[in-house]
C-alpha cells in the first residue's frame, strides 16, 4: 500500500525542496505518519486539485509500462509495445479533440433558434421579394425605372446606415469607456491624494516600497516560476510529439477509421444527450434571454449610476472648495456666527452698551463731586496755613488720633481709584469702536457670503436629491443582482448535472474503449499462438510452440543462473574473512609507509631551513663589516 502512495506521488509529479518521493528524508516520514510532511503534501493537493484529477486521469492511459529489455528480443513483444504507443498517441490526440470540443461547444438548442429565426426572416424576405416583382412587372410607373441604379444607390444607402449605426455603436462604447477612464482617474486621483496625506516622512515611503518589494518578489518567486514550469511542460509534450516517429499511411488510414469510429460514437451519445435534455435546454434558452437582456439594462444602470456618482463627486468636491473659502473667514479656528447667533450677540452688546453709559454718568457725577471736594479742600488750606497741626489738635481733642493718616490714605487710594476708571473708560471706548468695527465687518462680510450661502444650500439640496437616486439605483441594482445570482446558480446546477451525465457517458466510452482493446490483444495473441503451434512462424530461438513453453524455458534459464548466483556467493562468503584480513594487514602498511615518507620529507625540509638560514646569517655579518658595524655585531653576539 505505502509503494503504491509512493507511485502515485511520483505519478503526480510531487516535489519537496526538489527532492524525489522515493528519498529516504522524505520516504521514512511519510511512511510513519508524520504531520511535517503529511500537512504540505495535503494542501498541495487540495490547492491543485483540478490539475492533480486530470493528471492522474490521464496517467492511467499515458504512463508507460515497463518492459524488460530482455523481452524485446521477442518480435510479438515488440509488435504489441509498438501497437500500445500507437494507442497512447491516438489516445493523446483524442484527449485533445474532446477538450477543444468541450471549451468550444455551442448550445444546439441556441443553434436550432437562431436557424429557425434565419429561416422565417428568409421566408418573409422572399415574400417581400415576389410582392415587389408582382408589382413593378404590372405597374406602367416602374417600367421606365433603372432598376440596376436604383439596386446600387439602395446598396450605398444600407451601408451608409450600417456604417452610421456602426458608428453610434463605437461612440456609445467610446462614452462608457470615457467614464469608466474618468471613475479610473478620480480614484488614482483620490488614491493619490491618500498617499500624499498619509505618507508625509520618509519611514512611511519606504515601508511602502517595501511591501511592494514583498509583492513582486513573491511574483517573481513564486507565481512566474509555476508559469514557467507549465510552459516547459507544454514545450516537452510538443518536443515528444515532433520527436516521435512519423506515421505510415497505414497507420494513417486505421486511425482514421479508428476516428471516424470515435466521431460516430460520440455523435450518438451528443444526440442522445441533446433529446435528453432538449426540453432543458429550451428553458435555459428563454432563461439566458431574460439574463441578457437584465444584464444589459444593469450595464445601463450601472452607466446611470457612474454618471450619479460622477456628479455626486463634483458636488462633493465643489462642497470642500465652498468650505475651503469659508473657512477664510475663521476667528480663532472658529466658524462665522449665522444670524441667530447674531441677533443674540448683538442684543447682548447693547445691554453692555447701555450699562456702559449708566456707568459713565455715574462717573461723570463722582468726577464733579471730587472736584467740588478739592477746591473746598483747597480754600480752607489757604485759609489756614496750618490746618494739619489744628486737626491733631482737634483729634487728640475728640479722641480720634489717626484720622488725618486714614484719611490721606482713603483720599491716596480715592486718586489711584480715579486713574484706574479713567483707564478703564479708554479701554470700555477702544471696546466699543472695535465692536462698531467688527460689526461693520460682520455686515460687509455677510453680503459677501450670501450668494455663496445661497449656492451652498443648492448644492446641497442637489447633494440630497443624487443620494436619493443613489440609494434607490442601488437597491434597484442589489434586487437585479440577487435575482440574477439565484438564476445564475440555478443554471450552474443544471449544467453540473448535464456535465455529470457527460462524465459517465465519457466514463462509459472509456471502457468500453479498454476493454475493446484489451480484447483485441488477447484475441491476437491466441492467434499468434495459434500459428507458433502451427509451426507457421517461430516464437524464439528455442523453437518454443507457446508462450507457456517459451516462459517455461525463461524460467528454467532463470533458475540456473540463480543456482550459478548462489554458488559464487557461497564461495565469496567462504573466502571473505580472509581477504578481509588481508585487506586490513594492507592498510595497516599503507598508513606505516604513508607516515615514514611523512617524517623523510619534513626532516629533509627542516635541514634545507637550517642550511638556508646559517647562509643568510653570513651573508649579513660579512655586509655589516663592510660598513664598520662588524665589530659590534660580533660583539654583542
Amino acid at each position: 500500500m505505502a509503494t503504491r502512495m509512493l507511485e502515485f506521488l511520483m505519478i503526480l509529479n510531487y516535489k519537496v525542496d526538489n527532492m524525489d518521493v522515493m528519498n529516504p528524508e522524505f520516504r521514512d516520514p511519510f511512511l510513519g505518519g508524520e504531520r511535517r510532511v503529511i500537512y504540505p503534501l495535503l494542501s498541495w493537493l487540495l490547492s491543485n486539485l483540478g490539475s492533480l484529477s486530470k493528471r492522474a486521469y490521464l496517467a492511467r492511459f499515458l504512463r508507460n509500462v515497463e518492459v524488460p529489455e530482455e523481452n524485446f528480443a521477442d518480435n510479438q513483444v515488440v509488435e504489441l509495445y509498438r501497437k500500445y504507443k500507437e494507442l497512447q498517441e491516438e489516445f493523446k490526440t483524442n484527449h485533445k479533440i474532446v477538450d477543444k470540443l468541450r471549451q468550444n461547444s455551442v448550445d444546439p438548442a441556441e443553434i436550432k433558434r437562431e436557424l429557425q429565426q434565419l429561416e422565417l426572416e428568409k421566408k418573409q424576405l422572399q415574400t417581400k421579394l415576389k410582392r415587389l416583382n408582382s408589382k413593378v412587372k404590372h405597374s406602367k410607373e416602374y417600367q421606365d425605372v433603372d432598376f440596376a441604379q436604383v439596386l446600387a444607390q439602395t446598396h450605398a444607402l444600407r451601408e451608409q446606415q450600417e456604417e452610421e449605426h456602426r458608428l453610434m455603436e463605437q461612440l456609445e462604447d467610446q462614452k462608457r469607456e470615457l467614464i469608466r477612464n474618468q471613475h479610473r482617474r478620480h480614484q488614482t486621483k483620490m488614491k493619490f491624494e491618500q498617499q500624499s496625506q498619509h505618507m508625509t516622512n520618509p519611514k512611511e515611503v519606504m515601508e511602502s516600497l517595501e511591501e511592494e518589494v514583498k509583492k513582486q518578489k513573491v511574483l517573481a518567486e513564486v507565481e512566474l516560476p509555476k508559469q514557467i514550469e507549465a510552459q516547459e511542460e507544454k514545450i516537452k509534450e510538443l518536443d515528444q510529439i515532433l520527436s516521435a516517429s512519423p506515421m505510415t499511411e497505414e497507420e494513417v488510414a486505421k486511425l482514421e477509421r479508428i476516428i471516424e469510429d470515435t466521431e460516430d460514437r460520440i455523435q450518438r451519445l451528443t444526440n442522445d444527450r441533446n433529446r435528453a435534455m432538449e426540453a432543458q435546454n429550451s428553458r435555459i434558452g428563454h432563461i439566458r434571454d431574460s439574463v441578457n437582456a437584465q444584464v444589459k439594462q444593469m450595464e445601463k444602470r450601472k452607466d446611470k449610476l457612474e454618471e450619479l456618482l460622477e456628479d455626486k463627486r463634483e458636488s462633493e468636491a465643489d462642497l470642500r472648495s465652498l468650505q475651503t473659502e469659508l473657512a477664510a473667514y475663521y476667528t480663532d479656528d472658529r466658524r462665522p456666527k449665522n444670524e441667530q447667533e447674531m441677533q443674540k450677540y448683538m442684543i447682548g452688546l447693547k445691554a453692555k452698551t447701555r450699562q456702559y453709559g449708566q456707568l459713565a454718568e455715574e462717573l461723570q457725577l463722582l468726577k464733579r463731586e471730587l472736584l467740588t471736594l478739592s477746591k473746598t479742600e483747597e480754600i480752607l488750606r489757604s485759609r489756614d496755613a496750618n490746618i494739619r497741626e489744628f486737626n491733631l489738635e482737634m483729634e487728640k481733642k475728640h479722641g480720634l488720633e489717626g484720622y488725618q493718616d486714614t484719611k490721606d490714605k482713603l483720599e491716596a487710594v480715592s486718586t489711584s481709584k480715579a486713574n484706574v476708571d479713567y483707564k478703564k473708560e479708554a479701554t470700555l471706548a477702544e471696546v466699543s469702536a472695535l465692536v462698531q468695527k467688527i460689526k461693520k465687518t460682520l455686515d460687509d462680510k455677510k453680503g459677501t457670503m450670501g450668494p455663496q450661502i445661497k449656492r451652498l444650500r443648492e448644492v446641497r439640496r442637489r447633494h440630497q436629491e443624487i443620494l436619493k437616486t443613489y440609494e434607490t439605483k442601488r437597491n434597484l441594482h442589489n434586487n437585479t443582482y440577487a435575482g440574477l445570482r439565484s438564476e445564475r446558480i440555478k443554471l450552474e446546477k443544471d449544467v453540473e448535472r448535464n456535465l455529470g451525465v457527460l462524465r459517465e457517458e465519457q466514463r462509459n466510452y472509456h471502457i468500453f474503449h479498454a476493454n475493446a482493446v484489451q480484447t483485441q490483444a488477447r484475441l491476437l495473441l491466441v492467434e499468434k499462438e495459434a500459428k507458433f503451434v502451427r509451426g507457421e512462424e517461430k516464437l524464439g530461438q528455442d523453437g518454443a510452440k507457446t508462450f507457456q513453453e517459451l516462459l517455461g524455458n525463461s524460467i528454467k534459464a532463470l533458475t540456473a543462473h540463480a543456482k550459478e548466483l548462489r554458488t559464487q556467493q557461497k564461495s565469496i562468503k567462504e573466502n571473505h574473512i580472509d581477504k578481509l584480513e588481508q585487506r586490513k594487514m594492507f592498510e595497516e602498511l599503507n598508513k606505516i609507509i604513508t607516515l615514514k615518507h611523512k617524517l623523510a620529507v619534513e626532516a629533509k625540509t627542516k635541514e634545507e631551513a637550517e642550511r638556508t638560514e646559517g647562509t643568510n646569517f653570513m651573508q649579513i655579518a660579512d655586509d655589516l663589516t663592510d660598513t664598520g658595524m662588524g665589530e659590534r655585531m660580533i660583539i654583542n653576539n
